[in-house]
């Protein structure tokens, strides 16, 4: 191919390329390139805190607390089991999120259709998170509860769970509520909403996490 031939087919492609990116024909003076290159840099911070926005989950769970909790629901299987989780809330532009790093447990009432600290399970578990984390001024806060439904289904809460997680202690707003079947793997969230004076639960998307 000659040289002037390949020049040819450069401009073409080149020019191709222009009208797909939507560049103008014509020559740009230096102050209407400067223009275009400061809406592209608005344009792209805008998306970019848009796309931070947009990946704010309602709750964030530790790997090892998902690996953990769904080991002691397949464990108790077929009882129904129960946990508390700890965790931080925190706010991102006015958008709530929690935070769960550990989990605890004691002795509780359990079936295969029903599950309840004792008072002597709900001394043990605040005895462990003492224990553990002293009196850190860091420590984490109880954040809510895991609760294990065994029957190899989509899980949904009972009107036990409603009467039991909407009430003192665990009916702070924004608490979280995991909700676990072992047999089907389902792992799902909810959290405290409270609308019109009412507090209800509202499932959320999650996502696990892992320490870097």
């Amino acid at each position: 191919m000659t040289k002037e031939k390949k020049n040819s087919h450069k401009e073409k492609r080149d020019s191709h390329l222009g009208k797909l990116l939507g560049e103008p024909d014509e020559p740009l003076t230096k102050s209407k390139k400067k223009d275009i290159q400061t809406q592209k840099k608005a344009i792209r911070e805008e998306l970019k805190e848009d796309s931070l926005e947009d990946h704010i989950y309602s709750v964030y769970i530790l790997q090892r607390v998902v690996y953990e909790t769904l080991l002691l629901c397949k464990k108790s299987d077929p009882n129904e089991a129960i946990g508390i989780l700890l965790g931080y809330k925190y706010q991102y532009k006015g958008k709530k999120y929690v935070k769960v790093v550990d989990w605890v447990t004691g002795k509780a009432y359990s079936s295969h259709a029903y599950a309840e600290f004792t008072p002597e399970g709900v001394r043990q578990y605040t005895t462990i998170i003492e224990e553990k984390y002293g009196g850190s001024e860091n420590r984490p806060k109880i954040v809510g509860i895991f609760h294990s439904h065994p029957f190899g289904s989509n899980p949904h809460f009972s009107s036990t769970d409603y009467n039991t997680f909407l009430n003192f202690p665990y009916d702070a707003e924004h608490n979280v509520f995991v909700l676990i079947d072992p047999r089907s793997n389902y792992y799902k969230s909810y959290i405290v909403v409270s609308e019109d004076g009412e507090k209800d639960l509202k499932e959320v998307d999650w996502i696990e996490y892992t320490v870097k």
